[in-house]
């Protein structure tokens, strides 16, 4: 994942995206303090939204624009461009806070945004150009990372720099200075990115913002996939955008802290996302997983309502907590703690669903589609802003606010469970059958990365579809014996993970019939379907002859077959080692080695019953 810092493909662009980041939330924290400690409190809390909309506006405005130059022209001139704009908008904001003129500085920060939504549709455009389709990732999870880390440097240097005993002895230069250097450091970085061959460099460029924010628009539903992604980001960003927005009034009004304090818990909220980001990868193996999103959003609403709990510490004529009072108080440490893992939960979701919508977007609309995602962040951000005047006309508190947010995102967060529940299964059964085996997977490559397929297996064990998810880089989905999908307790999970029964021909041909159909269809679908052709678990531990089902699928599809073979299940509680599975006193075989084993994939036309089981008997060897 770090090796990618070290190439000129990555790192140039890695470092000029966090000067921009830096510098977008050094001037923007530094103007919210100012505004948050220098005006009177009904001013301030509203201005201090106010700020936030107008720096999100100019993505509703231009990204449709900023989308199609993307598209059009060489990425990394756009670039450029962009920052040399930042270094003008800097020097004039200096001016700004030279004579105090918050209104000027509001308008630069509109700029500021403008400089960002140009900056947008090339940020995650630009990825999957220089990246390997495997390092796509960990490049968005160090994108992410640097991104957080920005916000977070750049946090802590704003509200430091405009703190009153700053700007009693250096004035606004220290500020200043500040800005005017980091947009010219990342301007000097943007010289050493490579090109970036247009993606479209016909199209013909449409400069009506209106035309083309509705156009642009409905770039989110070119797919399912696409706009699974673009809608769950833009939620992601109306919860963050209303948390950072809305931290410094929490702050002051729940846990009397000054400035110093605030910044802290900014601090412990980027520095979570930046660390949730990393993590992301590491948990994910480098894949997709869209269950990670899921445990992130409980994790948000989990952390995020806690705050909710806490009780006003302000009292009349109680001088406000600095850090060391903020520590020893009551609140000190459980409140920053709840910002730091909402940061790490935020980072957990976030960085797969940005990933999904590069993998998923049409190559010649991948700008457009990024601008796509940033209008309607856009409209999720201001609609955080409007939503929050609205609360504090009608004379709701923070906490109240913030508990409608949290229990807002727990009902999304439940939606998308509902609606993807096998994404959820793939990475809660991966990362269980890795806590209680000492698990491994040889031949990961040799999965396709989409389209139908069909993951044909030895069947040594009644977990056996567990094992074989932990290793798929999808979910899959699997026929299973009726008897068993018919136990009412279990039933749920089965129908919600998409499993199908099968009744043996023994029994009824016809359901037997109605099975294989089904799994063709799932196959023409594009889904993973996954088989166990012997029928049954092995008594002995060697593989029985597979049935002529797996032929018959394979022969009505035009699908991928790769044969898996497990190897080390064969002694467990739930293989038949002692003649009944599931019986008795479980062995202590707790991180016993466990191996999911995955040859060459084929196509169906030249698959047979037997050449598979010979397939999957040489992977397996002579290790049970």
């Amino acid at each position: 994942m770090f090796n990618l810092l070290r190439e000129r493909r990555f790192l140039p662009f890695f470092v000029t995206m966090a000067f921009g980041a830096f510098n977008d939330n050094l001037f923007k924290s530094a103007l919210v303090i100012l505004i948050a400690y220098n005006t009177p409190k009904n001013q301030a809390d509203i201005l201090v939204q106010v700020a936030a909309g107008l720096f999100i506006l100019p993505f509703f405005i231009f990204s449709g624009i900023s989308g199609q130059l993307c598209d059009r022209y060489e990425k990394s001139n756009i670039i450029r461009g962009v920052k040399i704009f930042e270094v003008c908008i800097m020097l004039a904001a200096a001016m700004g806070f030279y004579f105090h003129n918050h209104s000027f500085l509001l308008a630069m920060l509109c700029l500021m945004g403008v400089h960002s939504t140009l900056f947008g549709p090339v940020k995650y455009s630009i990825l999957p150009q220089h990246l390997k389709s495997s390092e796509l990732l960990a490049g968005n999870g160090l994108t992410s990372m640097g991104t957080f880390i920005a916000i977070l440097l750049g946090t802590i240097f704003g509200g430091s720099l405009v703190t009153k005993e700053i700007i009693s002895q250096f004035s606004i230069f220290p500020i200043s200075s500040a800005i005017i250097l980091a947009a010219s450091l990342g301007l000097c970085m943007s010289l050493f990115i490579p090109r970036a061959t247009p993606s479209d460099p016909g199209l013909k460029i449409c400069w009506n913002p209106l035309t083309e924010t509705y156009r642009g628009m409905k770039h989110a539903f070119v797919n399912k996939h696409v706009k699974m992604a673009i809608f769950s980001i833009s939620w992601f960003w109306f919860f963050g955008f209303f948390y950072m927005a809305s931290l410094p009034s929490y702050c002051r009004d729940i846990l009397n802290g000054n400035e110093a304090v605030a910044t802290l818990l900014l601090t412990m909220i980027s520095l979570g996302m930046g660390l949730g980001s990393i993590l992301t990868n590491r948990l994910s193996g480098g894949i997709t997983r869209l269950g990670l999103v899921i445990i992130g959003g409980f994790g948000l609403f989990f952390f995020s309502f806690d705050l909710t709990t806490l009780k006003s510490l302000v009292a009349e004529g109680l001088p406000t907590m600095g850090l060391h009072e903020f520590w020893q108080g009551p609140y000190g440490l459980r409140s920053a703690l709840d910002f730091f893992f909402v940061g790490i939960f935020g980072g957990m979701y976030i960085v797969p669903l940005y990933t999904l919508m590069q993998e998923k977007a049409p190559l010649q609309l991948g700008s457009r589609v990024v601008a796509s995602n940033n209008i309607w962040n856009a409209v999720f951000m201001v609609s955080a802003a409007v939503f929050a005047i609205i609360c504090f006309k009608f004379g709701l508190i923070i906490t109240q606010i913030f508990m409608i947010v949290s229990l807002t995102n727990l009902a999304i967060t439940l939606f998308l469970l509902y609606k993807i529940p096998e994404h959820f299964y793939h990475i809660f059964f991966t990362w269980l059958v890795k806590l209680c085996y000492r698990y491994s997977v040889s031949g990961h490559e040799n999965l396709p990365k989409d389209g139908p397929v069909l993951i044909v297996s030895n069947h040594v064990s009644f977990i056996d579809p567990f094992i074989v998810c932990a290793g798929m880089n999808r979910p899959p989905r699997y026929m299973m014996d009726k008897a068993y999908f018919d136990m009412k307790i279990f039933q749920w999970f089965f129908i919600t993970s998409k499993s199908i029964p099968v009744t043996p021909r023994k029994i009824d041909p016809k359901l037997m019939e109605e099975a294989l159909d089904a799994v063709v269809k799932g196959l023409e679908q594009g889904d993973m379907m996954t088989i166990f052709p012997e029928g049954f678990l092995t008594n002995d531990g060697q593989m029985i002859p597979f049935k002529d089902g797996v032929e018959r699928i394979a022969k009505k599809t035009d699908a991928w077959v790769v044969p898996v073979a497990i190897r080390g299940m064969w002694g467990s509680w739930f293989s038949r080692v002692k003649g009944r599975a599931l019986k008795g006193v479980p062995p202590n075989r707790f991180r016993a080695k466990v191996e999911l084993n995955i040859g060459r994939p084929v196509r169906s036309e030249h698959v047979s019953a037997q050449t598979l089981y010979e397939e999957v008997q040489r992977l397996r060897g002579s290790y049970l």
